[in-house]
C-alpha cells in the first residue's frame, strides 16, 4: 500500500518521506510516520518560523499511552460510541476500533490529520469515521495531550463534560495547569520519533460527565386573605 502523495507533500523540513512503522507501546499497529531520516533540528527551526507542523506524522507519547490502556482494557470502549479528540495519526481511534467500539469518530481540525487517520485505519484493516466537529454526545471521549492550548483546555474541562465522560492522557507539560481529578495511572511513554523530550510519562485521568442538577422551584409565599389579621412581630 502506497502512502497518499498529498501527505507526502506536507512533511515540511522534518523529513523526506513516510515509512510504515510500529510504535513502541503499540506494536500491534503499523502507522505512516516519519522515517529514520527525519531532520528534527531543521524541523524545529521551521516550527519556530511559524510553519504548520505535521503533528500527524509523529506518534505522540500521550497517544501511545492512551491507546495502550484502551487495548489492555477493552471493556472501557466495547460496544460504545467513542470520540477521539485531536486524533493526529489516529492511534487512539485505532485502539478503540480494535478493542470493539461500536463506532469511532476521529476528530481533528487538520484535514491532513483526518486523512492520515483514515489511511492508518485502512492500513490496519479497521473502520473509523473522521470529522472536524464534535458530536452533541458520546459514550466516552478519548483525549491525549490536548491541554496545552488554552481554548481547547477550557472546552475539554468545561463544555465537553456536559456531553459525556472523558478519558484523558496528559504528559503534564511545563506551564500546563494540573488536572483537578484523581490519577487513574501513570504510563512511561515517549514520542516516536522522539521530538518531545523531556516528556517521558503520561498520566491518565477519568473525568466524569457533569451532571446538571435540576433547579429547585422557588415557592411563592402564601397569600394573605383580605380579612385575615396580620401577625404582630414578637
Amino acid at each position: 500500500m502506497a502512502v497518499n502523495p498529498d501527505l507526502q507533500a506536507h512533511l515540511g523540513a522534518f523529513g523526506s518521506h513516510l515509512d510504515r512503522r510500529r510504535p513502541p507501546l503499540c506494536p500491534e499497529f503499523e502507522l505512516w510516520l516519519f522515517a529514520d531520516d527525519v531532520d528534527l533540528e531543521a524541523g524545529c527551526e521551521t516550527l519556530a518560523e511559524g510553519a504548520a507542523p505535521p503533528f500527524w506524522a509523529f506518534c505522540w507519547g500521550s497517544g501511545q499511552a492512551l491507546a495502550r490502556y484502551v487495548l489492555d482494557h477493552p471493556e472501557r470502549v466495547r460496544d460504545q460510541n467513542i470520540v477521539d479528540l485531536g486524533t493526529g495519526s489516529g492511534i487512539v481511534a485505532l485502539a478503540a476500533a480494535r478493542a470493539g467500539a461500536r463506532e469511532v469518530t476521529a476528530l481533528d481540525l487538520d484535514p491532513l490529520s483526518r486523512n492520515a487517520a483514515r489511511l492508518n485505519a485502512e492500513l490496519n484493516g479497521l473502520e473509523i469515521q473522521t470529522s472536524c466537529e464534535a458530536p452533541a454526545a458520546w459514550d466516552l471521549m478519548l483525549a491525549a495531550d490536548v491541554l496545552y492550548e488554552t481554548g481547547l483546555r477550557e472546552w475539554v474541562l468545561g463544555e465537553a463534560r456536559n456531553r459525556g465522560p472523558i478519558l484523558l492522557g496528559d504528559p503534564r507539560r511545563t506551564g500546563t495547569p494540573r488536572v483537578e481529578f484523581p490519577e487513574l495511572m501513570k504510563i512511561p511513554a515517549h514520542t516516536f520519533p522522539d521530538v518531545d523530550s523531556p516528556q517521558k510519562d503520561v498520566v491518565l485521568y477519568d473525568i466524569p460527565r457533569r451532571i446538571s442538577r435540576p433547579r429547585r422551584e422557588r415557592r411563592l409565599p402564601a397569600q394573605r386573605h383580605e380579612n385575615e389579621p396580620t401577625r404582630s412581630a414578637r
